[in-house]
């Protein structure tokens, strides 16, 4: 016995013994003789199945070695996403059957086998639409934040134009704000990394498409190896990303400034990256972040090093100073419910880290110190300049890396498949 599947897109609108005499224009016929198939109801194939290149298989994923994966952002670019996107898709490859990545256009890079630059920021996704098709995925992963996909237009096409796929995209980012929600409702499957953003998404904005929670990926701290010590003191704090206000960097300042009388040999460095679409602004807060160094009269306490850093300039950093500072401060409606991949980093290379008790940091409750004055994180460092104190700490974070590596990262987000 035989069967005629009658299909759109990938999904089954006809199951029978005998092809149908008239059919709409839009439904495509393909016969099989699939044993399997045929002992099966035919609701359960209407239900259960889909068609994807002229195949018959299961709509549930069993064998990730069989699947076809389209990744789609920014990649291998000064960008924290991007990061983010090459070291979770560098562990998902090996994991399925076939990929390709879809990224962003950039002047700057070197082609890769198995990558296709083929959209840009603000513009429209006409000819990234066109080469996903080509491809044809088993499945599309899209790593969004808001400023790498900032016309709505543009996005809502590109998730009609998806929509036969299964589309899953993280949220990088998930604010409040109720005008983003005519993106979100678009995302047919959405990835968030705390519960927090979840929550946000889920019960206050009362999205009604599936949502993962994923926690963010990290690399788990293979040697606790330091640096020779060219400061000539212990007393050192380290803060890096980049130079906007809400990561507090005037915070750290004032650390400084109030544990100087105390550590007369205390130092602050500032590594603070910038991108050429805030450029007055980046001038403009560097300036302010000089004058606030003279008027707490600790100029001779810090360094602040502006631009990009490469990962054997930051991995030197981090190996020489005692604690890693992310002091980011509440900016109102502005609050991102996220994580952060530079605190992360930092834990991975055996340093202590404290943060602050903003949303980004609602990942690392129980694993880092969390302030949220100058006065706790001025007490929380001091603490951390004891070494054993700090090694108590160290080995807490080293658990947290492990259990959320990126290597189970990237089985956490096939395992949303089944």
């Amino acid at each position: 016995m035989a069967l005629f599947i009658g299909y759109c897109g990938r999904k089954i609108y006809y199951v029978g013994t005998s092809k149908p005499l008239n059919v709409d224009s839009h439904i495509s016929i393909i016969q099989t003789d699939n044993p399997s198939l045929c002992k099966l109801e035919f609701n359960d194939i209407l239900n259960g199945y889909e068609v994807r290149r002229t195949q018959v298989v299961l709509k549930k994923i069993e064998d990730y070695k069989s699947l076809r994966v389209a990744f789609i952002g920014v990649y291998k670019i000064k960008c924290g996403i991007a990061t983010y996107s090459e070291w979770l898709w560098k562990e998902t490859i090996p994991l399925v059957k076939e990929y390709c990545i879809f990224a962003e256009k950039s002047e700057d890079i070197k082609e890769e086998l198995n990558v296709v630059r083929c959209w840009k920021r603000g513009e429209p996704f006409t000819d990234l639409i066109k080469q996903v098709r080509e491809y044809d995925p088993d499945v599309i992963y899209i790593q969004h934040e808001w400023g790498i996909f900032p016309i709505g237009t543009h996005f809502l096409s590109l998730m009609t134009a998806l929509q036969q796929y299964r589309t899953i995209v993280t949220l990088h980012s998930v604010y409040s704000h109720l005008d983003k929600l005519t993106n979100e409702a678009a995302m047919p499957e959405m990835i968030v990394h705390t519960q927090e953003a979840y929550n946000m998404l889920v019960n206050v904005k009362k999205v009604s498409k599936p949502v993962h929670v994923i926690p963010h990926g990290g690399f788990p701290c293979e040697s606790k190896h330091k640096y020779w010590n060219r400061y000539g003191s212990r007393h050192l704090l380290l803060q890096f990303g980049f130079g906007f206000k809400y990561k507090g960097w005037e915070t750290s300042l004032r650390v400084v400034a109030n544990l100087k009388e105390k550590y007369p040999d205390i130092f602050f460095t500032g590594l603070i990256s910038e991108t050429n679409h805030n450029s007055k602004f980046h001038d403009e807060y560097f300036n302010e972040l000089l004058e606030l160094c003279k008027k707490l009269d600790i100029e001779q306490n810090v360094g602040l090093i502006r631009g990009f850093q490469s990962d054997e300039v930051l991995d030197s950093f981090l190996r020489t100073n005692t604690v890693a500072i992310f002091p980011y401060i509440r900016n109102g409606s502005h609050e991102v419910f996220g994580c952060s991949g530079a605190a992360r980093l930092a834990m991975s290379k055996a340093i202590p880290v404290v943060v602050s008790d903003v949303p980004l940091f609602d990942d690392l409750k129980g694993v880092c110190f969390q302030g949220g004055t100058i006065s706790d994180f001025c007490t929380e460092v001091e603490k951390l300049f004891d070494t054993k104190y700090s090694a108590a700490q160290i080995d807490k974070q080293n658990k947290f890396l492990e259990e959320n590596s990126w290597g189970i990262s990237a089985k956490r987000y096939l395992d949303i498949l089944k």
